[in-house]
C-alpha cells in the first residue's frame, strides 16, 4: 500500500494529492528559478501530471527556457503559488514545485543544477550529482536521480 501525499498553494485554491513514493528532489540554482522561488535556488521532482489529482484550477504563462525550449508555468491565480513547470499545455511530464508540499521537511535533493549560479553562503552535500550548468539532456537526468 502506499502513502498519499497532499500539496497545494498559500490560499487552498489549489490542492493536488497523488500516490507516492515521492520520487527524487533536485535543486536548480539559475537565476529564473531563483526569481520564482524569490529564495537562494528552487527544489523540484519530476512527475506525470495524470499522477496527480487536482482540485482547483491553476493558470499558467509561457516563458522561454535556457534550452530554447517553451516552458508553462502553473500557479494559483489567486495567491500566485508557483506550483509545477511543464514543456507542454496541457501539462503532461511537469516538475512539481517541492515547496508546495504539505510534508516535505525529510525531501532533501539528490541533485544540483547551475551550480554556476550558485547563491553565496549555500553549502551543497559532496556526495549529490552536480553540474555546473545543466546535462545535455536534463529531461532524462531528471527521471534518473536516485538510481
Amino acid at each position: 500500500m502506499s502513502e498519499t501525499f497532499t500539496g497545494g498553494c498559500q490560499c487552498g485554491a489549489v490542492r493536488y494529492t497523488f500516490s507516492g513514493p515521492v520520487p527524487p528532489a533536485y535543486a536548480c540554482h539559475c537565476g529564473e528559478c531563483k526569481k520564482q522561488s524569490a529564495s537562494a535556488f528552487s527544489m523540484s521532482i519530476p512527475f506525470a501530471f495524470q499522477d496527480l489529482t487536482v482540485t482547483g484550477t491553476p493558470t499558467h504563462f509561457e516563458t522561454i527556457a535556457h534550452s530554447g525550449k517553451r516552458k508553462y508555468n502553473y500557479f494559483c491565480g489567486d495567491c500566485g503559488t508557483r506550483l509545477w513547470h511543464s514543456g507542454t499545455n496541457p501539462p503532461t511530464a511537469i516538475t512539481l514545485k517541492v515547496g508546495t508540499l504539505d510534508h516535505a521537511m525529510d525531501i532533501a535533493p539528490v541533485g544540483h543544477l547551475w551550480i554556476s549560479k550558485k547563491q553565496a553562503g549555500i553549502t551543497l552535500d559532496p556526495a549529490s550529482d552536480q553540474h555546473q550548468t545543466q546535462p545535455d539532456d536534463v529531461f532524462a537526468w531528471r527521471n534518473n536521480l536516485g538510481q
